[in-house]
């Protein structure tokens, strides 16, 4: 090929790019005209956006037809009913209480720290621990162990007041709960995954969930033949009535794995994706692998001001992957998320 039809086949492209590019952004404006139309009717069933205590009021103001706040430690379950409070209506705000695997650090500390005092543990992050910016800078959600003598503790009240809040709040979940193999305990010098922990407390949550007959939304991270391998060990009399699986990050075989789990454990599994999925190169084969019975819409945002933003984009995606209109991807997700809200047992 001589540089001239190289050029001219690159001349080809650009006006193709550019095109096509056009192309894109008027069908971005079609389907978010339609996004628009049928807003009202979305679930968002997985956000944080009660820790944005700045913009409470466009909280407030979101369209969707149902939200699903979820609390991840103590201290965080106080802004999902502060913010709850402010929207004051139980149709559309569903609280969520959990210990998220993050932050179970705070509640069951890894062995070598008990007895430890904290303020040597604090000076041993500030020296050591100066460049952590991983996931756990959300510590400023969490709820350090408050006895009044600085010593790391294991801190059970948490169940006490989460069975209390469940109680109180009789279409409460239990989430966001789970087990996570890349988050680190950085105290005291230590850099560690304590899976051991986090699979006490998580296993603790399965139990007060079945016991109470409430809904569960499950984190998992590069777990998911762990947390197979457990769902697998339990009888169906020790399920939670239903359990939402967000972000889900397991394989497309994962699905059917999960679905088709015996003595109708399968049958009370749902799917969440968020705009976390969005950056694996995968997503068309886990969406098309998701039943489309099972799958929900998560903003999974910290704030209000972008989960709008957030779930156009998934549900763009959804629609894409699942060959479906905008109005369907809502109608069907929101559907889903209304029938997975129904197998909530009232005790």
């Amino acid at each position: 090929m001589c540089e001239q039809e190289v050029s001219n086949n690159n001349n080809n492209n650009n006006n193709e790019i550019t095109e096509k590019t056009k192309e894109e952004k008027e069908k971005d404006e079609i389907e978010y005209m339609e996004y628009l139309k049928y807003r009202k009717e979305i679930i968002d069933s997985h956000c944080h956006i009660h820790e944005d205590i700045e913009h409470f009021q466009e909280s407030c103001n979101l369209p969707f037809k149902k939200i699903l706040l979820m609390g991840t430690t103590v201290k965080d379950w106080d802004r999902v009913n502060q913010l709850a409070d402010i929207i004051n209506d139980d149709n559309k705000i569903i609280r969520c209480f959990g210990i998220h695997p993050w932050f179970v650090y705070n509640y069951l500390p890894p062995t070598e720290l008990i007895g430890k005092i904290k303020e040597e543990v604090d000076n041993n992050n500030n020296n050591n621990n100066n460049n952590n910016n991983n996931n756990n800078n959300n510590n400023n959600n969490s709820n350090n162990n408050n006895n009044g003598n600085n010593i790391i503790e294991i801190d059970e009240t948490w169940k006490i007041k989460m069975k209390e809040l469940l109680i109180k709040y009789p279409n409460s979940m239990v989430g966001e709960i789970g087990i996570d193999k890349v988050t680190r305990v950085k105290l005291n010098g230590l850099n560690k995954n304590d899976q051991d922990s986090q699979m006490k407390v998580f296993k603790d949550q399965i139990e007060m969930a079945n016991e109470m007959g409430r809904l569960v939304s499950l984190h998992c991270v590069q777990l998911q033949g762990k947390l197979l391998t457990f769902f697998q060990s339990l009888g169906i009399d020790q399920f939670p009535p239903s359990i939402a699986l967000h972000t889900f990050g397991g394989k497309p075989a994962t699905v059917d794995q999960f679905c088709k789990m015996g003595s109708g454990k399968g049958d009370r599994f749902y799917f969440g994706l968020s705009f976390i999925n969005l950056t694996s190169s995968k997503v068309d084969k886990l969406i098309q692998a998701i039943p489309d019975d099972r799958l929900l819409l998560e903003s999974d945002q910290s704030t209000p001001t972008r989960a709008e933003h957030s779930l156009f984009k998934l549900i763009q995606k959804v629609s894409s992957s699942k060959n479906w209109t905008i109005q369907k991807t809502i109608e069907q997700t929101t559907l889903n998320t209304l029938n997975f809200l129904s197998k909530q047992i009232k005790k």
